[in-house]
């Protein structure tokens, strides 16, 4: 009978990245900087993950709490970002932020855009933004 091979297995307190000073978990809805091993324990909890969802219509509108800086310290914080889903394939837009609260007031104005003026009123208003023909 052949033994089974004890997979390797490692701790991520001891494992450091180059970008270990971004990594942040949520206390509340409150940003609070921690270590790698405690940003992925709290990412395991989707309540610590998902700051909204949202279908209006056709569209999803997804906003979450990335938990790390996309700006690596370059300018203010960037750990939420709001999606939506449904739009036409060359339509990608993604919105960041620093707060809870930003990236809650952007959530709602998305849902009450397309709410009240559809997807096409949502395409439109990005294609105004980002300088693109529609």
């Amino acid at each position: 009978m052949k033994k089974k091979k004890k997979r390797d297995s490692f701790d991520l307190e001891q494992i450091s990245t180059a970008i270990d000073e971004h990594f942040y978990k949520l206390d509340g809805h409150e940003p609070v900087r921690c270590t790698l091993a405690e940003y992925a324990q709290s990412m395991q909890d989707e309540s610590m993950r998902v700051v909204a969802q949202t279908t209006a219509g056709d569209l999803q509108i997804s906003t979450i709490f990335t938990g790390i800086d996309r700006n690596f310290g370059s300018g203010p914080l960037s750990l939420f970002e709001a999606v939506v889903f449904g739009l036409p394939d060359d339509m990608h837009p993604q919105w960041r932020f620093s707060t809870w609260d930003e990236a809650m007031d952007n959530h709602r104005r998305l849902v009450e855009t397309v709410t009240e003026r559809g997807a096409s009123g949502l395409q439109e208003e990005i294609r105004k933004v980002t300088g693109t023909a529609g």
